[in-house]
């Protein structure tokens, strides 16, 4: 036992710093930057009107431009223009517009020729309905009621998809 004044401890250095803490504002700042990247994709923007004089889809809300209600407007969908992904986008667009796309796929690719709506039942207007909504295409007649189509839609070149991105 000593007897006389205490002795203090040495004092104890500070840790070193560590990066944990750096990299902590740095995953926070990549967190808000990603929510406000996401946000700005959310927001609404101007439609580009094309400057080509090509035409353009009809309004969701012109009624001349959607399947008739009450009747099933079965649609074939094959993209001809040789650009991929093209029947798939076009699919998604004519049900929009209330078409039952019951197939789609690649035909024989046709780097010059134009979106062609072949009508195979009979029904001319309802072509006219899918030419309107498209923006594009001709309309051409080949009969056969034994077909399990109505229409088939050949996507050309001539045709422009949405700019908007796809739905999941």
């Amino acid at each position: 036992m000593t007897i006389g004044m205490p002795t203090l401890p040495e004092p104890v250095s500070p840790p070193p710093r560590s990066r944990s803490g750096v990299l902590a504002v740095a995953i926070l700042l990549m967190v808000i930057g990603g929510a406000g990247a996401a946000w700005w994709q959310t927001q609404d923007k101007a439609p580009v009107e094309p400057d080509d004089g090509t035409t353009k889809p009809a309004a969701l809300s012109d009624s001349s431009a959607r399947a008739p209600l009450g009747d099933r407007v079965r649609v074939r969908v094959l993209n001809t223009s040789g650009i991929s992904g093209l029947a798939r986008r076009a699919t998604i667009h004519l049900r929009t517009y209330g078409f039952d796309v019951v197939d789609f796929g690649s035909g024989r690719t046709d780097t010059t020729a134009l979106t062609r709506i072949t009508v195979h039942t009979g029904h001319d207007d309802w072509a006219e309905r899918a030419k309107r909504a498209l923006g594009a295409g001709v309309i051409a007649a080949d009969p056969d009621t034994s077909r399990y189509v109505d229409l088939t839609v050949f996507v050309g070149r001539d045709w422009r998809p949405s700019t908007e991105t796809l739905r999941p």
